[in-house]
């Protein structure tokens, strides 16, 4: 796979079916018959449990996944932190990093 994309579930599945029909071979050789780089195909491997829930769940895999801006999560996270702070809350570096991140997907 040359240019760099994301897969939709119902791809993601007809992979792994494709996949499961070869005969034994190693997951280089199936990645390279499967148009997929053989990293994806072990996230996927590895995520397959995760790939069918969201297909039984009727995920809408034609939905773009939104793209967070750092700069998003930073203006978020400083206003956050601003009220915090007039709390009189003292802030760690891993709370800080966890807000972040939960910002971020709250956010995208």
């Amino acid at each position: 796979m040359n240019k760099r994309r994301d897969l939709s579930v119902e791809e993601k599945l007809d992979v792994l079916k494709k996949y499961d029909e070869l005969p034994k071979t190693s997951q280089r050789q199936a990645a390279c018959k499967l148009n997929v780089s053989q990293s994806l195909l072990g996230r996927m491997l590895k995520s397959r449990q995760e790939i069918e829930n969201a297909s039984l769940e009727n995920v809408n895999s034609n939905r773009e996944r939104k793209r967070v801006s750092k700069e998003e999560v930073e203006v978020a996270l400083k206003q956050w932190f601003t009220k915090v702070r007039q709390k009189d809350v003292r802030v760690t570096g891993p709370l800080l990093r966890q807000k972040a991140e939960d910002l971020a997907k709250k956010i995208g």
